[in-house]
């Protein structure tokens, strides 16, 4: 196994109709280079898992919330047993819904009935479903967790990045994706179609302690910066007035940055950046504009 690969023929296992299902090719080469003892995968979704666990001879429990695997849910519902590898698939949020959908009538337990925008709430279950599966593994086993990224109206959710990372981060394999629905979708625009996953592996090293990272969103306003140089200050000013601005307003805007509060004169300093640096030209007199990049 490496940390890239890719299955363009998807192997036996599963049903390959089943929207989202997984390579059988990517257990394989994952049970093979780890030989786990046994297995479980808590959203089997059409059954790969099953499938390649009975081929390789593998003990396994494999569950779901579709009826068909038992109807589990993995936010409530009792583990079965303890594995030493546990391989978790989970929905990324409603771009593929199941319930409803793939099989039986919506259920609101189901993760990918939870909307993009509600995308932190299905990061939160996400997050309480691995922090439930790490307590059914054995130490030195492992979870392995396969996710993608999602991109909707130009907003891009990384999954992979704003999920609790649970345990020892031991790998990350990139997996190339084939055959996906985007494949036959004209996109407009600067779209970069998403066409990897990430297979991440995390090792449960002690009983009682459970390493865990987890993303925070924040953010960095440049006005607060102290150490902001006076040419980055006005060309933001200038860029927040809208890229065109007389003198007064510009002297006005660059008063609210704290990079430029404690110089003397921080007029004659404006209007030196002004007038010696290129991205800057003077439309009309006290009148100035910042330059399209070319």
């Amino acid at each position: 196994m490496r940390s890239v690969v890719s299955y363009p023929e998807r192997g036996a296992g599963g049903n390959n109709m089943y929207r989202g299902n997984c390579s059988p090719r990517l257990l394989e080469d994952l049970f093979g280079f780890y030989k786990p003892k046994k297995v479980f995968d808590p959203m089997c979704g059409s059954g790969t898992t099953r499938d390649v666990c009975l081929k390789l001879g593998i003990h396994h429990d494999v569950l779901d919330l579709n009826p068909e695997f038992g109807g589990w849910d993995a936010l409530r519902d009792e583990i079965p047993g303890v594995y030493d590898m546990i391989f978790f698939h989970p929905p990324y949020s409603n771009i593929i819904k199941y319930s409803g959908h793939m099989w039986g009538n919506p259920d609101p337990r189901d993760l990918s009935q939870i909307p993009l925008e509600q995308y932190s709430q299905f990061i939160k279950k996400l997050s309480l479903i691995q922090k439930r599966l790490f307590t059914s593994l054995s130490r030195g086993g492992r979870l392995a967790i396969l996710v993608g990224d999602v991109k909707k109206n130009g907003k891009l959710y990384s999954i992979q990045r704003d999920m609790a990372w649970l345990g020892t981060p031991e790998q990350v394999v990139i997996k190339a994706q084939h055959n996906c629905w985007s494949d036959h979708v004209d996109y407009s625009g600067k779209f970069i179609p998403i066409c990897h996953e990430y297979l991440l592996i995390f090792r449960k090293d002690s009983c009682y302690i459970l390493p865990c990272t987890i993303s925070v969103s924040s953010e960095i306003n440049w006005k607060t910066e102290e150490k902001l140089s006076w040419r980055t200050a006005v060309r933001l000013a200038l860029e927040g007035l809208g890229g065109k601005a007389d003198l007064p307003k510009l002297y006005k805007e660059i008063k609210s940055f704290a990079a430029t509060k404690k110089h003397s004169d921080p007029e004659a300093k404006v209007r030196q950046i002004l007038q010696t640096k290129p991205e800057f030209y003077s439309v009309d007199r006290g009148i100035w504009r910042l330059k399209q990049v070319a």
